[in-house]
């Protein structure tokens, strides 16, 4: 089977299961966005490995997780307490292992939670508090939001390689991303308001042109800068893709890195909103 065919499938097979959590939300949305999480930590992990940083392992899988959990289930002031107990455990832990460098090894090990375990919370936040500032009309509101900003993503990737192929000639970030362009930058913004305008059109979104077009936005450009970043990583590493987790497709950094820079985002424009 070649590689077309097995994106293909991949996706045939991974894509309606993303529209089923979605909708379903609670424990279904929840199991899978820690799955995604942890195996973008590990990839993140193997990515600082190579960079002879000597990761806590048990601590950071621990703290990652019991993040993903009280921000879904227990957002409030105790997440900061739990964070300061979090933080002297991986101390303690770091310094009993005493290997390497600590300071490296410290930060290598925040950094696989902050990014992109931290930054994939923001997406269960989202999922499970952003109807409380959303019309209550309309089918399922949050998840037609989450559903609406995974088309924008999806849109936003293939304008920018399509028109980027086509009408390219000014490099983006040439030493980050060679390939990348100003021109297919600009068509990838646009068909990430596209699809923020087609799903108000066709009742999806019952919410104002103006928050339509700063939707839009936020997803086209700090999409593509989630892109970027999470290639200049790979870069830096030497290495194509995160990982081969999912056939045709790498690894679940390479599928997921223009969210998590999109999700939190959003939180704050929700904290603003309400």
């Amino acid at each position: 089977m070649g590689e077309l065919s097995i994106r293909i499938l991949v996706a045939l097979l991974g894509i309606p299961l993303l529209l089923f959590v979605i909708l379903q939300g609670d424990i279904y949305f929840f199991s899978v966005i820690v799955l995604i999480a942890v195996i973008s930590q590990w990839e993140m992990y193997k990515i600082l490995q190579s960079k002879a940083i000597h990761i806590s392992i048990i601590p950071g899988y621990a703290l990652g997780i019991l993040l993903l959990f009280f921000t879904a289930y227990g957002f409030n002031t105790n997440l900061i307490l739990i964070s300061f107990f979090a933080l002297l455990f991986l101390f303690a832990f770091e310094m009993f292992r005493n290997k390497g460098s600590a300071i490296l090894n410290i930060a290598g090990t925040l950094l696989g939670i902050i990014y992109p375990v931290a930054f994939l919370a923001a997406l269960l936040f989202l999922r499970f508090n952003i109807d409380k500032i959303l019309p209550k009309t309309g089918y399922n509101p949050a998840g037609m939001f989450i559903i609406t900003m995974f088309a924008s993503i999806w849109l936003c990737d293939t304008f920018a390689y399509f028109f980027g192929k086509a009408l390219g000639k000014h490099r983006l970030f040439e030493r980050v991303s060679p390939k990348k362009s100003i021109e297919g930058a600009i068509a990838g913004l646009i068909g990430a308001i596209l699809i923020f305008f087609i799903s108000k059109w066709i009742g999806f979104l019952h919410i104002s042109n103006v928050l339509v077009l700063i939707c839009g936005i936020i997803v086209g450009t700090l999409g593509q800068l989630g892109d970027l970043v999470e290639s200049w990583f790979k870069r830096d590493a030497g290495v194509k893709d995160s990982s081969s987790i999912l056939p045709g497709h790498g690894g679940m950094l390479d599928r997921f890195d223009s969210l998590m820079f999109i999700a939190p985002a959003f939180v704050m424009f929700y904290l603003l909103l309400s």
